[in-house]
């Protein structure tokens, strides 16, 4: 460290003065004067200790033959300072009464100068204790209360082990982000400043980690429908409520999803995707046609990137929930329609496609509620996909709802839980049904062998003669809309304004 002239400018400062004179006993700095000096808003963070149990050493007394080995040095005190802007030692030497030989700035690159000094108030550095000095408890170390001096060492130890170098704040923020152990909103709240400043660093590393994520195992897709006014957006809401009955904050999983060309445009990991207000060929139409569409809606997703202006997303939510006034039957159908010989658009022979992907319907009338369940998604039953049994017929409006909780989140998700209940149980009960505990490679054969799945057929076990086994039965055949991506044709009816 170098001692500083008392115009230099910089950020970190390193103090150390004796509780009083060695020599004449007068009394030099008291830790009232400490605490005046700190009381500035331009000082970030600090930390000080009182080193009262320091002995001399066999080099101090080749150095100074006055200063016995062994014998306790005058008790002094450390202090560490870091700026959010630089600043002239003069002014330190001003606000804490010291002289400016007693202020030093710690030199050096590719270190935390700052941690450095920290680390020094307890001796704990292998050198220190090497030499045999007293190691401070960290009770004694005083910090300002933005600064957890522990964790910050710990942390710095973890990273030394692990990048084999200091990682600076910066850095370890831009790390954090980029292995997903924080969002843009958790950066935001922490440190603004930080947020505002580097910005597009920190989109840029949220992308990477967005980009390197695998799919979840299961995405369940729930469709609101009613009038206006019914509350179809309140419904939305809450339904996500009660899905996610231990969030913090509902808006950190909702990403409400745009319209036209900006669909997903600012998407950031969030869970639930809500797609209000939308009518189906719109909204097939918004994603380029049918065969993205199913990608978007499948029940196991696979990793397909979203294009966004001058870039991509991958879509990372478990759930979509689209409301719109259209019946289920509409929509659904709507869906899978296609032209036939008269250039007439009728329902499509795969409209299983669509109604498997939304295993959960929710009716929104102006005094109930209903929760219907599709019947082939729980079974795996192809022939019962397009048949959904009443879970429950609930009393009341979420418009009504809502107007009576006002902001107040917290009797939001209260609601959310007792009204939907009988939802949130089937909702369970799927999750687990579909999921469940991973397979093991012993558990895979099992179910292949008990169930003669890979088996080679002899043609005796075909039950067909060899002219039918490339036969295509009817039911396999699905009728796709060839139209290219991108120039899906809407029905006169669909048309805004007709």
């Amino acid at each position: 460290m170098d001692k500083g002239d008392k115009n230099m400018k910089t950020r970190i400062f390193n103090i150390m003065q004796y509780q009083n004179h060695p020599e004449t006993g007068a009394q030099l700095l008291t830790e009232e004067q400490i605490k005046s000096g700190l009381d500035h808003k331009s000082i970030d963070k600090w930390a000080y200790i009182l080193h009262d149990k320091d002995v001399y050493h066999e080099e101090d007394e080749l150095n100074d033959p006055t200063k016995k080995a062994g014998d306790k040095k005058p008790p002094h005190w450390h202090i560490v300072l870091q700026f959010k802007s630089a600043v002239e030692i003069g002014v330190i030497s001003r606000w804490f009464g010291v002289p400016e030989n007693f202020i030093e700035v710690p030199k050096g690159f590719g270190r935390d100068k700052f941690l450095d000094c920290v680390q020094y108030l307890t001796h704990e550095d292998e050198k220190q204790q090497v030499l045999g000095k007293y190691r401070y408890p960290d009770e004694e170390v005083k910090a300002s209360p933005n600064f957890n001096f522990r964790k910050k060492l710990d942390d710095r130890l973890k990273n030394l082990e692990k990048y084999g170098r200091d990682i600076s704040y910066k850095d370890q923020i831009m790390l954090d982000v980029m292995n997903g152990r924080k969002t843009l909103r958790d950066v935001e709240s922490e440190d603004p400043v930080f947020h505002q400043k580097y910005l597009k660093e920190l989109q840029a590393k949220r992308h990477y980690f967005l980009q390197k994520c695998k799919p979840p195992a299961l995405r369940i897709n729930f469709y609101v429908y009613g009038l206006g006014g019914n509350g179809k957006d309140a419904m939305s809401r809450y339904l996500a409520m009660a899905l996610f009955p231990e969030a913090e904050n509902i808006d950190d999983l909702i990403f409400p999803v745009g319209a036209g060309n900006v669909t997903f445009e600012g998407y950031d990991g969030e869970p639930i995707l809500i797609w209000s207000d939308r009518r189906s060929l719109q909204l097939v139409k918004s994603l380029g046609g049918k065969e993205n569409f199913f990608n978007v809606f499948d029940p196991i997703p696979r990793k397909i990137r979203q294009n966004i202006k001058g870039s991509s997303v991958n879509l990372l939510n478990t759930i979509n929930i689209v409301n719109g006034q259209e019946t289920y039957e509409d929509f659904l159908d709507n869906i899978v329609k296609v032209k036939n010989d008269k250039g007439e658009y009728v329902v499509g022979e795969d409209r299983g496609q669509s109604y498997r992907r939304f295993p959960f319907i929710i009716p929104v009338n102006d005094k109930y509620f209903d929760i219907l369940y599709n019947r082939g998604f729980i079974n795996n039953n192809r022939a019962e996909f397009c048949f959904y049994d009443l879970i429950a017929r609930i009393n009341g409006k979420f418009s009504d709802i809502a107007a009576f909780c006002g902001n107040d989140e917290e009797l939001q998700m209260e609601a959310a839980k007792e009204c939907l209940e009988p939802l949130k149980k089937q909702y369970d009960i799927v999750i687990k049904e579909k999921t469940g505990k991973p397979k093991s490679k012993e558990e895979l054969h099992q179910w292949l062998s008990d169930n003669g799945i890979g088996k080679i057929l002899e043609s005796d076990e075909t039950n067909c003669n060899d002219e039918e086994i490339f036969k295509i039965d009817d039911e396999d055949i699905y009728l796709i809309d060839d139209s290219p991506i991108g120039e899906f044709e809407m029905p006169d009816d669909e048309i805004e304004g007709k």
